[in-house]
């Protein structure tokens, strides 16, 4: 489970190379077997998740549950581990402004009906890379030009998929300003989800 092989390592290096390029920096890749998918269902049954307030600080509407930060154990931390190994190849570092570590760890449950969440940006503290798993569920992760919701670009983020999302200090994102809108909506099934980041405000080890 969460294996380290030659195949993922290439997909990794091949997609950063492709993320590096687009115009919005976010790109989705079949990535976790059945297996890996099925673990984390069974961790995020067996951790506590509370209502997310309804508007951000920022003014975005949103309307999950969540867990944060979510415990680093069982079948998570294996997640967590590999990701740290397969981003510290020596062949990608020049995509990161640092090492990657990911110290933060969010679980997500959006219910059957659910307005989601609106066009927003990840925060500014959350450095070179995002990683998105959708692991249950059918809804519409998406980008948008605008915060008003111009040229809306799906995203495939099927449960498998791993998506990947600049932050500031990746390659070739050029003005921190620009890293990728993007929301959630359309939940038609349900929607549970991770999301894996590196906090520049924390250690490594938090």
């Amino acid at each position: 489970m969460f294996e380290i092989n030659e195949q993922k390592k290439q997909k990794i290096e091949s997609c950063l190379a492709q993320l590096s390029m687009l115009d919005r920096q976010i790109l989705s890749v079949p990535y976790f077997t059945s297996i890996e998918i099925s673990s984390l269902i069974k961790y995020c049954s067996q951790i506590t998740f509370r209502e997310a307030n309804s508007i951000t600080e920022t003014g975005v509407a949103q309307e999950f549950s969540v867990c944060f930060p979510a415990p680093k154990t069982g079948a998570m931390r294996k997640c967590v581990n590999h990701f740290n190994v397969m981003f510290s190849m020596s062949s990608i570092q020049h995509y990161f402004s640092a090492p990657i570590s990911f110290n933060d760890i969010a679980a997500q449950h959006y219910k059957k009906g659910s307005n989601g969440i609106g066009i927003h940006r990840d925060g500014l503290r959350y450095r070179d890379l995002v990683l998105i798993i959708c692991l249950s569920g059918r809804s519409e992760l998406f980008t948008a030009d605008t915060r008003s919701g111009v040229r809306t670009q799906l995203i495939d983020d099927t449960p498998g998929s791993l998506v990947m999302m600049s932050g500031p200090g990746f390659k070739n994102l050029i003005d921190p300003k620009s890293r990728p809108l993007h929301g959630v909506r359309n939940i038609i099934e349900g929607r549970l989800s991770l999301g894996l980041r590196c906090d520049s405000k924390k250690s490594s080890f938090d």
